[in-house]
């Protein structure tokens, strides 16, 4: 009998800052089981238009074709409709200047691609503090592009609507087998979870003898982001929502994909 490919599943949860109303989330994330890519993306919040312009972001690298995806200037169009989205807005003379200077967002993309019935290899593209982690065996095997918390700042590298990246594109690829998990984060959670792979709490690991108390249950005092990851997006609230009120994660818009292989 001949072996069946089985699919990549995931599943993605959002939040926005405490104190903010979910339309005033300006992560942006996007996912394309069909061309196996996953895209997150923060907006930066004094630009005109984050959200649109993350957005414009995720979505056309996930649903970018083969061709596409190698041109190094697959950005340029995304620029164009963004300009054609906003520039028609009416806005007050001291807004238009703003507009004129356009918006920016950090991005992370990640791209699956098939090399057997239970391997592969993965190539990603990021620019800012986005991050990647790779899972194999409840170790993580691969971080990217950022390995410890200490290197997250106020100014990461950032992709304009109106010009190109402001900082350099980076890259990184490997290899990918049946059962590796990849986890996509912006940076606050990130932050959080090399934080506490540094404290040797290994946030990676299942814990065991742990559970979500439902979907309107706070998970309280759990440092283990797998175990989260079975619960459903009230109880990922929730979780947050307990790690800001410890302290352990600073208020900012949160946003996670759980890539299943």
């Amino acid at each position: 009998m001949a072996r069946r490919r089985k699919p990549i599943s995931w599943q993605a949860f959002h939040l926005p800052k405490h104190g903010h109303t979910a339309e005033e989330y300006e992560d942006a994330f996007a996912a394309n089981g069909g061309s196996r890519r996953f895209a997150v993306a923060d907006g930066a919040s004094e630009s005109s238009y984050a959200l649109l312009w993350a957005r414009e972001l995720v979505v056309g690298f996930v649903n970018l074709d083969v061709k596409a995806a190698s041109n190094p200037n697959w950005v340029q169009p995304l620029q164009r409709r963004w300009a054609e989205a906003v520039d028609a807005f009416p806005l007050p003379w001291y807004a238009e200047a703003k507009r004129e200077q356009g918006a920016f967002a950090t991005f992370l993309g990640l791209q699956l691609q098939r090399r057997g019935l239970d391997r592969g290899t993965w190539r990603c593209l990021a620019v800012g503090d986005s991050c990647l982690f790779q899972i194999r065996a409840d170790q993580v095997i691969a971080a990217f592009p950022l390995t410890r918390s200490d290197e997250f700042d106020n100014l990461p590298g950032l992709i304009g609507s109106r010009m190109a990246a402001v900082a350099p594109w980076k890259k990184r690829q490997g290899r990918w087998r049946a059962g590796d998990r990849f986890l996509l984060m912006t940076d606050a959670l990130g932050q959080w979870f090399l934080r506490q792979r540094e404290r040797v709490h290994k946030p990676e690991a299942p814990a065991k003898g742990s559970s979500l108390a439902g979907a309107s249950g706070l998970y309280g005092g759990c440092d283990c982001i797998m175990n989260v990851m079975t619960a459903d997006q009230a109880a990922f609230a929730a979780w947050i929502s307990d790690l800001r009120g410890r302290g352990e994660l600073r208020n900012d818009d949160v946003t996670l994909i759980d890539i299943r292989l």
